[in-house]
């Protein structure tokens, strides 16, 4: 497939969209940043092993930017495809990384990242026969040289960068704030009711571990006084139309807070974490429902009504044979 030219969306700041729907079926942009007073540049985030050999290479040159002017990877979170582009940059760029402090181990151990992200729900979901595809997705272990914290301003040459801890989507997740552009590149926290595969097949659910740190980062953003919103799975968007979805992100956790009581009030016995992220995936239009991002929702909103005593965990012994 064919991909869309890379755009200038203020001075300096180019949206280069990715392989990624040909990889994983999903739309995602990476953005380039280019620091007038070094020539160097920043990547935040650098999509999948494939993305360098398959876009870099050629879009670099047009936007003016020399791949051995590489000086920073700068992570949103550690995902595959927001980490896992760096192979091909090695060798060619002297670049450093920068990630969040709580994700700097999924960064750091991609064996860390499979044990506590993708094979958390045993019995209720597995993703075993996909590992080595996601394993390789990341691109192997990256050693992370400046640690991001809420608060601090990441600062590569003229450009300043407000770090903003946005949990929920991954528990080190932050945003980054240019507050003299007003660009706001928010990662994966603006999910709204999900993002619809790039075949338009299925939709990938709104992913967060945690409804009130969820909705706590919204809120941070929400309250920037940002001029442009810089996801990674939208193309850029204006005020108006950034606050909006920021708005409807908020929205869908209210309505999944209503489908789990919904499904308690009509349940006749125990309800599973697969039967709600089936709810869950047939509200989204997931195709099948039950998915790593309907679980992830399913269970946090579950643990969120555990919170308010409205249900109770329960464990079962397995099936003997």
């Amino acid at each position: 497939m064919e991909i869309d030219a890379p755009f200038e969306i203020a001075a300096g700041t180019f949206c280069v969209a990715t392989d990624y729907p040909e990889v994983a079926d999903a739309p995602l942009w990476v953005y380039v940043l280019r620091d007038a007073s070094s020539g160097g540049c920043a990547l935040i985030d650098c999509g999948v092993p494939s993305t360098y050999e398959r876009v870099f290479e050629r879009v670099f040159p047009m936007i003016g930017v020399d791949v051995a002017d590489l000086r920073w990877i700068v992570l949103t979170h550690g995902h595959p495809d927001h980490m896992g582009g760096h192979p091909g940059l090695q060798g060619k760029a002297p670049f450093k990384v920068a990630a969040p402090l709580e994700d700097v181990i999924w960064v750091e151990s991609v064996e860390r990242q499979w044990h506590d992200f993708w094979d958390t729900f045993p019995g209720a979901f597995s993703l075993d026969a996909e590992r080595d595809g996601i394993v390789a997705m990341c691109g192997g272990d990256l050693p992370v040289d400046r640690i991001l914290r809420d608060g601090e301003t990441f600062e590569f040459g003229d450009r300043r960068l407000e770090v903003v801890l946005t949990r929920g989507h991954t528990r080190g997740h932050c945003a980054l704030f240019e507050r003299e552009s007003g660009l706001l590149f928010s990662g994966d926290v603006v999910q709204v009711y999900g993002i619809s595969t790039s075949s338009g097949k299925s939709v990938y659910a709104p992913l967060y571990d945690d409804v009130d740190d969820y909705v706590h980062g919204l809120e941070r953003l929400r309250a920037l006084p940002f001029t442009k919103l810089c996801p990674a799975h939208f193309l850029p968007l204006d005020r108006e139309e950034g606050l909006e979805r920021i708005e409807r992100s908020l929205a869908f956790t209210e309505k999944m807070d209503r489908l789990v009581a919904d499904l308690l009030a009509g349940a006749d016995g125990p309800l599973t974490t697969a039967d709600v992220a089936t709810a869950v995936g047939e509200f989204c239009g997931t195709d099948p429902p039950v998915s790593i991002q309907t679980v992830y929702a399913a269970t946090a909103h579950l643990k969120r009504a555990a919170r308010n005593g409205i249900v109770h965990p329960q464990w079962v012994p397995a099936a003997r044979n």
